[in-house]
């Protein structure tokens, strides 16, 4: 969430991602924690939180809210897959957000905002909903 994060305060400041198509990037992905780590679900569920409690433009409550939500839907069906332990990892996620709260809202207050980021269309709803199976269609 770190790269989210950097590149949602760059956007809120004015900057403007370039693609540099002769670049390489080598990515280990996944290389501390796998995917079925539970540890990983924790830092994921969490980071995600607060970056979008730091950088979303208007009214962060009803953000989460709709997170809260929308995590609960991911924990049952981690319950489902008979994966309780990333059930948990989300549960836990929330707790240390919410104790982190306060201070997220004062990095809040003292970072610009963009309207309408947060709300671009989702690449996941693309890919599902829409349809679209290539990045060119997007």
């Amino acid at each position: 969430m770190e790269e989210i994060d950097l590149c949602w305060r760059a956007f809120n400041l004015g900057y403007h991602a370039k693609y540099i198509s002769e670049s390489k990037v080598y990515h280990v992905g996944g290389a501390t924690l796998k995917a079925t780590n539970p540890r990983k679900t924790y830092l994921n569920f969490r980071n995600s939180l607060f970056t979008l409690t730091k950088n979303a433009e208007g009214p962060v409550f009803i953000l989460i809210l709709i997170r809260l939500v929308l995590d609960g839907l991911a924990a049952f069906k981690f319950l489902i897959a008979l994966t309780p332990a990333h059930s948990i990892a989300i549960l836990k996620a929330h707790f240390s957000f919410y104790f982190n709260f306060t201070r997220l809202l004062k990095q809040r207050k003292s970072l610009p905002k963009k309207k309408k980021y947060a709300f671009t269309k989702s690449i996941v709803s693309s890919y599902f909903i829409d349809k679209k199976k290539t990045f060119s269609r997007l």
